[in-house]
Parts: C-alpha cells; structure tokens; sequence
C-alpha cells in the first residue's frame, strides 16, 4: 500500500519523485532498461537483476541499494548498487559498487538526482566503480581515479595473428612459438606441482575458505572480504556465467583457490582468471593454480589468457608465467571514493594498496 500511495502522490505532480526500489516496480524497471540499453546490454542486465542486486546477502534490511524516480507515475531514472564486506588492512567496513546509473534522455543535464535528494542515510564507508569513462566526469566529486592495465598471456598466437593480419603463413610460424614455448615450460610445471598440494576442482566454497581467508588477509592491503558467503554469491550462483574453481590442499586445509572462466573476445575463444587467493607468502600455491587454469584453457583452445591484478606481489608472479601488461587507448578505470570522516582509511588512496581482480565488483559482470 506504501508503495501504491506513493505511485499515486507521484501521479499528481511533474515534480520528480524518489522512490526506494520493491520488487513490485521490477516490470517498470526491465520495461525501462530495455528502452535505455541496447538489446544485449539490457537481456544482461536483466538476466542478473535479481541475482545482482535482490539477493545480494549484504543488503540492508529495507532491500536491494536500488533507487528510482518517477514523474507522472513514469520511471524516468534509476541508480542500482550493490554492497560488500572490505577489510582494509585490519579494519572491516561496508562498501558500495555502483551497478546501473540511467536517466531518461529526456531529463538528462537536469540535475535531477540532486534535485530529489537522498533516499536514506547510506552506511558504506569507500564506494568503487569501474568505468570507461573519461577522468574528467569525476572532476569535483572528490572521487579517485585511475586506469586499470590488463595483463595478457598468449596461448595460441597462430588465431591471434591470423585475425589481425589475416596471414596463413604468419599464423603457422605463431603457432610454432607457442608449441615451443609450451615444450620448455612443461617441466617446471610438473616439478612445481609436485610439492605444492593436491589439486581439486571445487564445486562450491565451504568453512575451508574462511580458514584460508584468516591466513591469507593482507595485513596492510584493502581487498573484499573473500568468505564463503561472499564467494557462493559471487561464483556459484550467478545465473548467465559458468565458473571453474580450481583448488589446492595441502596439510589437510585449503591453501589456495583461483577462478577461471572461459569467454570469447573479437570471437575467439579466451580464458579469464577473475579471481585468486592464496597465503601471502605461498607463491607455489598460486603459481599451481595459474598453471592449471592456464593448461584448461590451452585444451579448450582459448587464444590467450586475460586478468587483472593490483598486488605487486601477484603482478610479480603473472610476469613470470609469461603475462604482459596491455596499455589501453580507452582504459578501464577505477573510481573511488573514501569517506572523509574515515580518515582510518586515507592510506588506501592509491591503488597501490589495494588488492583488486577483475571479479571485485562488477567488471567481470559486463560480459
């Protein structure tokens, strides 16, 4: 009735109206991304709708961080979020992705979410974003931005020079890099592997997750709080992705696991590694589990390997799996934002600090 009486105040007046999302306005909302999106963007969106925002488990009692606006009973924008645990070097915190920011083009340079106001006081204590956006749409809002490098392992340079140059020949010689390349590594592979544990595919994440999450917190990084909840969440139940989770055991507990999953990209096949986590200090974990991941996508065919990664740390380890960093015309940013009451956390400006994959928010989601 709340909702009704609302809908109804609204209908009386132009004014713009700020509403609180239910999921009894979910029809208007799908109505209005499928008008705002193009076609494959809005089915996306769509089809993790109730996934991405209605289940997330950190929402507030009151329901999903979704906003909308109304005039005349029309919805004519919208700002969807979602929220997630942060341990920023020791302290725990709320924290806010931003999901889907639309206005109807007709109340676009209206100014109008400043026009209604806030819906709710907001709890979140640091606030990110990924973006292609320029730098300059933050200018100020007091946001941090900075452009995200993605590292590239190729696996197969035969499709890849055959698709850019359209050469059989060249394609033949790149092929021939690879084959040689994969020859010389295969056994420092097998020696790794046979110290390191014993690899298992996971099905879903369980207790052995958040024992390894207390050991493998980074004591002076920021990073997204990677627990069991968070994780089934995140990997296991999304609704239009597939994951493989590769784990590794050693000593009768988890010591580290790493998601992969397996795309197209310029329509060839492409490997992912979106997610990982091992102990500070266990390199042969981590590299264990970048070789396996590496080996499925060289059996499935996949051209070449992407991911991100902030931790020098890991960044040291992919250079030495053969990763390279990929500069970008158009780079994928990272907008962040601190709350200035939190001067506990004004370390964690730069990125430097943090310790980010391509699965922490929603990157990874847009495809």
């Amino acid at each position: 009735m709340q909702a009704h009486s609302r809908i109804n105040d609204c209908a009386m007046s132009d004014d713009p109206v700020l509403q609180h999302y239910r999921t009894t306005d979910r029809a208007d909302v799908f109505d209005f991304l499928r008008a705002m999106y193009p076609a494959d963007i809005s089915e996306r969106v769509i089809a993790q709708w109730a996934w991405k925002y209605e289940a997330n488990p950190f929402n507030p009692p009151d329901g999903p961080i979704v906003d909308i606006i109304r005039v005349d009973g029309k919805l004519i924008a919208l700002l969807a979020g979602f929220r997630l645990n942060m341990w920023m070097g020791g302290i725990e915190c709320l924290a806010e992705c931003s999901g889907e920011w639309v206005v109807h083009p007709d109340y676009r340079r209206q100014k109008i979410w400043r026009r209604v106001g806030a819906m709710q006081p907001n709890e979140a204590s640091i606030f990110f974003s990924w973006s292609r956006l320029p730098a300059r749409i933050a200018v100020g809002l007091k946001w941090t931005i900075e452009p995200m490098t993605p590292l590239l392992k190729i696996l197969h340079a035969g499709p890849l020079i055959e698709h850019f140059t359209h050469s059989g020949l060249l394609a033949s010689i790149g092929a021939g890099a690879s084959a040689a390349a994969r020859v010389v590594g295969t056994p420092l592979r097998r020696l790794r592997g046979r110290r390191d544990g014993a690899r298992r595919r996971l099905e879903v994440f369980d207790d052995s997750v958040d024992a390894l999450w207390e050991r493998a917190r980074r004591t002076r990084l920021g990073m997204l709080v990677r627990d069991h909840r968070y994780l089934n969440w995140r990997y296991c139940q999304r609704p239009d992705a597939t994951y493989t989770l590769f784990g590794i055991e050693g000593a009768s507990q988890l010591a580290g696991f790493l998601v992969a999953r397996t795309g197209t990209h310029e329509g060839m096949p492409w490997g992912y590694l979106v997610d990982f986590l091992a102990d500070e200090n266990s390199n042969d974990v981590l590299s264990s589990l970048v070789d396996d991941a590496i080996e499925d996508f060289r059996r499935i065919g996949a051209a070449a390997v992407s991911c991100y990664a902030t931790d020098p740390v890991t960044r040291g380890l992919l250079f030495r799996h053969g990763f390279f960093p990929v500069r970008q015309s158009e780079p994928i940013r990272l907008f962040r934002y601190i709350r200035g009451s939190r001067t506990d956390l004004a370390k964690f400006a730069t990125l430097r600090q943090w310790y980010m994959t391509m699965g922490d928010g929603d990157l990874e989601m847009a495809f």
